[in-house]
């Protein structure tokens, strides 16, 4: 499959297409390679002794059928291609927006980061624990008691007291006397588009060491 990307800086797209090379193993090149021999041995055939022309008549009409393949094989890569394009172009509007994707850790510079946890049922208690690359607890956000649904968080560095660096989310919950622990998920820009050339997934790369994932895993999108 082929591979595209987008960069969100300078906006190009890039791909990586074969060269069209001539095949001579074609069946385009197998028939004129055929009907020049055919050419020649009726040219050279004995007249008392003919040549049967209804081999030929078989053959030639077994190259027209695997010509017709071949067309119609050659139509649908390029039909592929063709939607392969489009989808690249139909996403070059994603970049600079932010998206909600699933994530359990991030990466802080000195920018706020927004995230929402997804909580099943209600819950008495709501805690996000952000551990640090040791694995210490180095802040706690409180949101007390919470219905079911989206609860909204932020990441602010500088009033946490978080150097620049990679960390650990964990949104510890307690319901009806029982510990639990809730899905995290992370705001991010995007910054690049790209194809997966073995899955045909388009890809989002996003900023705060999201790293690359699939539109399809898109949440929300601002």
């Amino acid at each position: 499959m082929n591979s595209y990307a987008i960069d969100g800086a300078q906006g190009t797209q890039t791909s990586a297409d074969p060269q069209v090379t001539n095949n001579p193993n074609s069946s385009t090149a197998l028939k004129n390679e055929f009907l020049t021999l055919m050419v020649a041995q009726i040219q050279n055939q004995d007249p008392l002794n003919p040549l049967d022309g209804t081999e030929y008549v078989t053959q030639l009409a077994q190259f027209s059928q695997v010509e017709s393949l071949e067309h119609l094989r050659l139509g649908q890569q390029n039909q592929a291609i063709l939607m392969e394009n489009l989808q690249v172009l139909g996403t070059t509007n994603l970049i600079g927006r932010e998206v909600l994707v699933d994530a359990d850790s991030v990466e802080l510079g000195t920018d706020t980061v927004n995230g929402k946890i997804f909580l099943e049922n209600g819950v008495e208690s709501l805690t996000l624990e952000v551990t640090d690359e040791n694995g210490d607890v180095v802040a706690t956000i409180e949101k007390g008691s919470q219905s079911k649904g989206e609860v909204e968080f932020e990441l602010d560095p500088e009033a946490l007291g978080l150097p620049p660096g990679e960390y650990s989310l964990n949104a510890k919950t307690v319901a009806g006397g029982e510990n639990g622990e809730a899905l995290t998920m992370v705001a991010a820009t995007v910054n690049k588009v790209h194809i997966n050339s073995a899955t045909g997934y388009m890809m989002l790369e996003l900023g705060h060491g999201l790293g690359a994932v699939s539109i399809f895993d898109i949440r929300e999108m601002a």
